[in-house]
């Protein structure tokens, strides 16, 4: 995969759907989209991403990975990977996180999302669309008050401010070397170094009132819950709670 192409505009609905536009239109894979401002910004399951303007990182890129329908998960999996490493370089020696299925979490408090949206035609995987928001130079006073608790930036945790473009380079040269990987070996790597960063692997969680414990990811990205009968189920979409 070659250095991505980075398009940057001042402000758009939803970086997400311009990217989609640009991907049906055959954009190549690795061109991306960044946005100063969104007016529609969203996040997974149809919630709204928040983020005042000028201050975060909101960046779709396109991909067109060469792998089953069923593994597409792992991409956006791959892209959360990608995301703590910059993450990482940026507020050391503090370690970011995951959360099942692709959140990123630093001092237990979520710093990014992410939104994985394919296209699949005729039984095939045309492209994905990856969504990533960074909380980059976001301050305490710019999250929503019943949020201040489990959000942060890179900013708050080290004090500094980022540049948001090298902040989003940075990001996809890092997506760009896993997706390399992909490429060359498949994408049967993904669970095994994803769980490496797993906040709540051996955790309690809980998911529509039925309580288990995090064992595993699956080969599809799935989460594996050990309920107290010892039956393993497999999660691949919904909410998570970590008790």
């Amino acid at each position: 995969m070659h250095r991505p192409n980075l398009v940057m505009v001042e402000s758009t609905e939803s970086t997400q759907d311009m990217a989609g536009k640009m991907a049906a239109e055959g954009f190549p894979s690795g061109a991306a989209v960044m946005a100063l401002r969104q007016t529609r910004g969203r996040g997974r399951s149809g919630s709204e991403w928040i983020s005042p303007p000028g201050k975060n990182l909101s960046l779709s890129v396109i991909l067109r990975p060469v792998i089953e329908i069923r593994h597409a998960p792992l991409i956006g999996m791959l892209a959360s990977i990608a995301v703590a490493t910059v993450v990482d370089l940026a507020c050391e020696p503090y370690q970011a996180f995951l959360k099942w299925p692709n959140d990123v979490l630093i001092q237990n408090r979520k710093i990014a999302g992410i939104l994985s949206e394919a296209r699949i035609t005729d039984s095939s995987l045309e492209f994905i669309v990856l969504g990533v928001g960074i909380n980059v130079n976001s301050s305490v006073d710019d999250f929503p008050v019943e949020m201040s608790d489990s959000l942060t930036s890179m900013s708050i945790i080290t004090g500094r401010t980022f540049d948001l473009r090298i902040t989003a380079e940075r990001f996809l040269e890092a997506l760009g070397e896993l997706i390399a990987r992909v490429e060359t070996e498949g994408p049967s790597f993904v669970p095994s170094v994803w769980e490496k960063r797993w906040a709540h692997k051996g955790h309690s969680l809980v998911r529509d009132g039925i309580k288990g414990t995090a064992t595993g990811i699956d080969s599809d990205g799935a989460l594996l819950m050990k309920l107290p009968g010892g039956e393993i189920v497999r999660i691949s979409s919904g909410a998570i709670l970590a008790t």
